[in-house]
């Protein structure tokens, strides 16, 4: 069965009304992005925040029924091998769902924004595209919206980047490519391959691979290089960063840790400047809200030492704070572990900056804490942002010029 009729192509083989469609439906997405937090915080207050599983869920149940209707009734598909592809891509479909409901539900959205999203640009490829690359090069431009989708969101204030997203948003797209590809099994993908879609896969790769080579060089000194010069995006360092390189520790009596300096440098730092830093943050702490708007103030950006200091002693306080309204004894322990080991390691490492800020905790505090704290069989991780250690902004970009060159040798050899 062909869906495509000579009327609705253009000159070369494309289909403006069926592209028209994948551009409203990415403007539809990337609309959403400056109001998400405000519909986020509505349907949490009346709904709960449960409702974005169920929507999900129940938007792709009944896209599943729809599409069985249509394989038993109209085409009577007698297949089996098809309806247990579209059961699996449907398990697929639900697990993610309610692995994003853990934490984020509200993320979930993606999996269907994406995922529809992904029917249209596969739509608009089959039209001159009839080979099976056509499934990967429509993932491949949804990676590529769903990466522009993640920039906008770093753009807007408040909002936040993360390569999880762009994940999901990518998953949201193999499910169901996946699911077209042996589920429904289209009549129309079924030719040999051509240059066409050679080129086409290339092209796409080539995009997402400069595209997220940019991304991963977007870090804070860059940001602060290039606003320097356009100070109307000097906006853009009091925002979330987008991509940090630095270090991860493993201290035996702390647990692990991240951060931007090494352990030389955090102690140099604390040395010379912990007298001042630790001044700043006694006189400009709110009593109100704590340090947040002294982050807000100083972030990798402008600091990345005092920025981590204060993520540590935030997140030290706030745990102690927890701790006292916390009845539960496994709670406790927890919570006990994370005042103390956040405690200790602003001791060891920020110890000149913590003496000056007035926070230091006096030795009864300590061994209270670590008293109970030694409760605790788990291993301890601190986060003072999402930081990449397992590789440098040197070897991404070595890796990325390797596959462009492998990229575009094979389409050369195929084509």
């Amino acid at each position: 069965m062909n869906p495509h009729t000579d009327t609705e192509k253009g000159p070369h083989g494309w289909s403006l009304k069926a592209w028209l469609w994948v551009v409203l439906c990415s403007i539809a997405i990337f609309s959403t992005v400056p109001v998400a937090r405000d519909i986020q915080k509505f349907i949490y207050d009346t709904a709960g925040r449960e409702f974005f599983t169920y929507f999900v869920l129940s938007a792709g149940g009944s896209g599943l029924a729809a599409l069985l209707y249509f394989l038993v009734f109209r085409l009577k598909t007698r297949n089996v091998s098809q309806y247990l592809w579209l059961f699996i891509c449907a398990g697929l479909y639900v697990y993610f769902t309610l692995q994003l409901g853990k934490q984020h539900p509200e993320e979930a959205i993606h999996l269907l924004e994406f995922g529809i999203l992904s029917c249209f640009v596969f739509k608009a490829l089959s039209y001159r595209i009839h080979d099976r690359t056509v499934y990967i090069t429509a993932v491949l431009i949804v990676l590529f919206i769903g990466t522009t989708d993640e920039f906008i969101q770093w753009l807007t204030p408040q909002r936040v980047w993360d390569y999880r997203d762009i994940g999901t948003n990518t998953v949201a797209g193999g499910i169901f490519m996946l699911a077209v590809w042996k589920g429904i099994k289209p009549e129309i993908i079924s030719g040999p391959v051509k240059k066409i879609s050679i080129k086409m896969l290339a092209g796409t790769a080539t995009l997402n691979l400069l595209f997220l080579g940019l991304c991963l060089s977007n870090t804070p000194d860059v940001v602060n290089r290039y606003t320097a010069v356009f100070d109307n995006l000097s906006r853009l360092r009091s925002e979330e960063v987008m991509t940090e390189y630095g270090y991860k520790y493993k201290d035996p009596e702390i647990g692990t840790f991240y951060s931007r300096l090494t352990l030389e440098k955090l102690k140099e730092i604390d040395l010379i400047n912990g007298e001042k830093y630790g001044n700043i943050v006694l006189q400009k702490k709110s009593p109100g809200d704590g340090y947040e708007n002294l982050i807000r103030i100083y972030t990798p950006y402008t600091n990345p030492f005092l920025y981590e200091f204060l993520k540590h002693i935030s997140q030290r306080d706030r745990a102690f704070e927890n701790l006292a309204v916390t009845n539960d004894p496994g709670k406790k322990i927890k919570i006990s572990n994370i005042a103390y080991r956040e405690n200790l390691l602003l001791e060891t490492y920020f110890k000149n900056t913590l003496k000056h800020s007035g926070s230091a905790w006096s030795g009864k505090i300590t061994r209270d804490l670590q008293e109970t704290a030694s409760l605790w069989k788990g291993d301890y991780t601190s986060d003072t942002g999402k930081i990449i250690t397992s590789f440098s902004l040197k070897t991404a970009w070595l890796y990325i010029v390797t596959a462009l060159a492998a990229i575009w040798i094979s389409a050369e050899f195929r084509g």
